[in-house]
């Protein structure tokens, strides 16, 4: 998303979860229930969710995205650091998510035109 010159530029935060066989509809209920609102409170928006293959699969694992923005990378940086002060979100990761998913990651993405204004710090 391309902005003027005195706009922020749009960062967007992609979580790839892969839930363990049987499990996807219920990390995604966890997830919107107990992620989102604080990931929403430390300034993210949750722009997509979405489900691979689109059936919940029970005998096997379904891969799941969530494609967040922030406003620049202040934006990323104040969300980043309000979560890994939460020890509350912390456990939940490690003991509920973790019952649930086989794998997670997160990348940080931006559009390619806003490359050059980003890199001015």
């Amino acid at each position: 998303m391309m902005g003027g010159a005195n706009s922020v530029a749009t960062i967007y935060v992609v979580d790839d979860v892969t839930a363990k066989p049987g499990a996807g509809e219920a990390f995604l209920d966890a997830y919107m229930s107990r992620y989102v609102p604080g990931a929403q409170a430390r300034g993210l928006t949750l722009l997509y969710r979405l489900v691979s293959p689109p059936v919940w699969l029970r005998e096997q694992s379904n891969r799941l995205l969530f494609v967040w923005t922030a406003a620049g990378a202040e934006g990323v940086w104040a969300a980043k650091f309000a979560g890994r002060s939460d020890p509350r979100l912390t456990a939940w990761w490690e003991t509920e998510a973790a019952a649930l998913i086989e794998s997670r990651s997160r990348a940080v993405f931006s559009d390619p035109a806003e490359l050059a204004r980003l890199g001015r710090v």
